[in-house]
């Protein structure tokens, strides 16, 4: 597996991720799993190396990380009127 996929995977997450209801939690994971590897795609990280950084099962990967946010969110008591900033400019992900 490559750093740059685990970078890719990373990133993606932390952008794609946010605290939901539990009963929206795994179709929401299926619909980022197929987001998160067309985007993979699009940057020419290949599918393989997604699946081996989320270790076989994305679907997984994704769905813990929705419950982590959920848990930060109650932990921390994040107020849902604050937003995060994005910069819109794509990332580049290069093997160091």
């Amino acid at each position: 597996m490559s750093e740059r996929a685990r970078a890719f995977l990373t990133d993606w997450l932390s952008g794609h991720t946010h605290p939901l209801p539990v009963t929206r939690r795994m179709a929401e994971a299926v619909r980022l799993a197929t987001s998160c590897r067309k985007d993979a795609t699009a940057v020419g990280i290949p599918l393989q190396e997604i699946r081996d950084v989320s270790d076989g099962d994305l679907i997984l990967k994704i769905l813990r990380a929705l419950d982590a946010a959920a848990h930060l969110a109650e932990d921390v008591g994040i107020a849902p009127e604050i937003d995060a900033a994005v910069e819109g400019r794509p990332r580049v992900y290069n093997d160091a």
